[in-house]
């Protein structure tokens, strides 16, 4: 009997724990039906709106942001949150940010500024670490760069680099203490990488670096980091959080690249020659230049009361050299006028000596005294 009653319990432990795989299994199942899943079409169509696609040599279409001269990926408009599952998360501000800052990479071309090249597999930020001398770095992958196979040899340059004091790492306003570019090879310097690396979608697919330690970061920030848990948008727009919850469109993409092309591409040499300043300029610059036709006037009152005073000494000062010069030039003509004058004097002189030798033979004459 007691035998019977032992297999029972075991039988009955068996139940309970398929009932609990099968309950896990049907909720993994339906999260995974629930996620959205979109063509690699819907990369150019949905980001249309907000930039331009151009076709670039060895990436093939790539997007460039309609934003100002001062953008920077995964450094202007966001900032850093923690989650339990994906650890470090950028939450970017734009609303085209659900797709640059967690697809693909950002390349740097010195005459275009960034641009986006896109790809399949999604990440909380594609982006390397570095730590140390009380600094928390970050770069953004460049375009071709895989972290399980080429990350070793991958050296960004100092300018793809941004800093921040450790203690500000979980702020929410993390770009007013940004460091300014010009330390970051100080920086660079007295800091180490972070050699640490997550997955997700596999082990040696879709390897992603994550930054500092979290009980590390708690040390510098002197408080307790609340991690927030990524729930996935039905629709593509900007992150929001909300009771330590992350919304952010996360959409499985389909591996349908060579099918897919931009219904615009803007063409090189025209995006470098009107594109630039007609689609980079305007978010900031309109009111830059009201307010500077708003100063002119305000400016050019007291500068143009400034020149009258000014100019009304200045007028006989400029004008007395140039009265001066003809005074100097007077002398030179005249001194070939005093010259001949001295020349003709003797000239006349000697006519004037010679009468006297004329006179002579009067002289003479009384000596004809004979008679």
């Amino acid at each position: 009997m007691i035998t019977k009653s032992i297999q029972m319990k075991k039988i009955k432990i068996l139940i309970v724990i398929a009932l609990l795989l099968t309950i896990c299994t049907s909720s993994l199942q339906s999260k995974a039906q629930a996620r959205v899943s979109v063509s690699f079409q819907f990369f150019y169509d949905n980001l249309s709106p907000y930039g331009s696609w151009m076709s670039y040599p060895h990436y093939g279409y790539v997007w460039r942001p309609n934003v100002g001269r001062g953008f920077h990926p995964y450094r202007t408009r966001g900032h850093w949150v923690w989650s339990d599952e994906y650890e470090w998360i950028w939450v970017s501000d734009y609303s085209w940010g659900w797709a640059p800052f967690h697809y693909g990479r950002w390349h740097y071309d010195g005459y275009y500024g960034w641009l986006w090249v896109p790809d399949y597999d999604w990440a909380p930020a594609w982006v390397v670490w570095r730590s140390g001398g009380d600094y928390y770095g970050w770069a953004p992958l460049d375009a071709g760069i895989s972290i399980s196979i080429s990350f070793g040899n991958y050296n960004p340059s100092y300018d793809y680099w941004c800093f921040v004091p450790r203690r500000y790492i979980t702020s929410p306003t993390i770009y007013n203490y940004y460091v300014p570019v010009q330390q970051n090879v100080t920086i660079i310097n007295n800091t180490t990488v972070i050699n640490y690396y997550s997955s997700s979608g596999g082990p040696t697919r879709n390897v992603f670096v994550n930054g500092p330690q979290r009980t590390e970061a708690e040390k510098y920030t002197h408080q307790s980091i609340k991690p927030v848990k990524l729930n996935e948008s039905s629709r593509p727009g900007a992150a929001t959080i909300s009771n330590n919850q992350l919304a952010l469109y996360k959409p499985k993409v389909s591996r349908d690249k060579n099918a897919a092309r931009p219904s615009k591409i803007v063409p090189a040499e025209k995006l470098t020659k009107t594109n630039e300043p007609a689609t980079n300029r305007p978010a900031n610059n309109p009111p830059v230049k009201k307010e500077s036709v708003r100063s002119e006037p305000q400016r050019n009152q007291p500068i143009r009361n400034e020149p009258v005073k000014k100019q009304s000494p200045p007028v006989p000062q400029r004008n007395q050299p140039q009265r001066n010069e003809p005074v100097r030039n007077q002398p030179v003509h005249n001194e070939p006028q005093r010259n001949e004058p001295v020349r003709n004097q003797p000239m006349q002189n000697q006519p004037q000596r010679s009468q006297p030798v004329r006179n002579e033979p009067q002289r003479n004459q009384p000596m004809q005294f004979n008679h």
